[in-house]
């Protein structure tokens, strides 16, 4: 169970005060890295090591456990991961059970070990992106858990995003240092995939609405379609230029992303992922414009194009 620091919690939080360089930073996803043969389970403890160690931030997903301990995990069950062997629920698994699991030579990590590990083994100039879902978010106890587990950290290293605006004022009141973003869609994606997200989904104007809340974005380009048939885009200059102008960082999720996550929402497929060519021309053309971290399952590609 969580120590007796946490009953002081949010008062003394550390403030170091240091800023991210102005070079995007990348995210790898969930532990993920298909070009890497035989890699590491995903979201383990070998995955994520490595991956800071390689330069990298990385996207999690904090779970809690049965005994009121935060497990880091993409999947709300063991179903996928156990491959139906075990359909259990994370929720009512205790944490020790969780960490004993093997996965593949692999094992998991809670909360607590991952943000130590990204304190001394990160690059100084990567950020991490803590993805709190919709049903993790959903509970108070969860946020106060999850704000005790944050008392220590350098915030500069950290963009909490798919907040919610009831959570993120929750969490700002508690602890203003926390960079909160929202997760931002088009119009029409919003319309086709918030139920599924559990509302989760900010527009634009949403944002702006909101400012005094929100210092970062999480774009998410679910795929090129419009309504009637036509085509759009959110990764544009047009939205990133409006986002500036409020001094708001633009963090995105890169398109390959909405084919490989498990149990895609709406059964979206975004066109741009469909082949390496054609993901290679669009990160050319999203890394022309300069956002603050990248979020993809391809590091070490976007790195090269960066560097170009």
């Amino acid at each position: 169970m969580l120590g007796r620091r946490c009953q002081c919690c949010y008062k003394n939080t550390i403030r170091f005060g240091r800023q991210i360089s102005g070079m995007t930073s990348i995210i790898t996803h969930r532990g993920l890295d298909p070009e890497r043969p035989n890699y590491f389970f995903e979201s383990s403890k070998e995955a994520f090591l490595d991956q800071l160690e390689r330069g990298y931030g990385l996207e999690f997903d904090p779970q809690m456990t049965a005994n009121g301990e935060i497990i880091v995990l993409h999947d709300s069950s063991l179903k996928r991961i156990s491959k139906g062997k075990d359909e259990r629920f994370v929720k009512d698994i205790t944490v020790e059970e969780l960490l004993a699991l093997n996965l593949n030579g692999c094992r998991l990590m809670t909360l607590r070990e991952l943000i130590s590990t990204i304190q001394t083994k990160s690059d100084k100039n990567s950020i991490s992106a803590m993805h709190l879902k919709h049903n993790f978010q959903g509970n108070l106890k969860n946020l106060d858990l999850l704000l005790c587990e944050l008392e220590m950290i350098d915030p500069e290293k950290y963009i909490i995003f798919d907040v919610t605006l009831k959570t993120a004022k929750y969490l700002k009141k508690k602890n203003p240092s926390l960079h909160l973003a929202p997760s931002v869609s088009h119009p029409y994606d919003i319309k086709r995939y918030n139920m599924a997200t559990g509302g989760t989904l900010f527009t634009v104007e949403q944002v702006l609405a909101n400012k005094d809340l929100f210092d970062w974005v999480w774009l998410d380009e679910w795929d090129l379609s419009d309504k009637n048939g036509k085509t759009k885009k959110l990764y544009t200059k047009e939205v990133f230029d409006i986002f500036r102008e409020s001094k708001i960082k633009i963090a995105l999720v890169t398109p390959e992303l909405h084919g490989t996550s498990p149990g895609l929402l709406g059964g979206e497929a975004h066109p741009d992922a469909q082949n390496k060519e054609t993901l290679h021309k669009r990160f050319m053309e999203i890394t022309a414009l300069h956002p603050d971290a990248m979020c993809s399952d391809y590091p070490d590609v976007l790195k090269k194009i960066i560097k170009m």
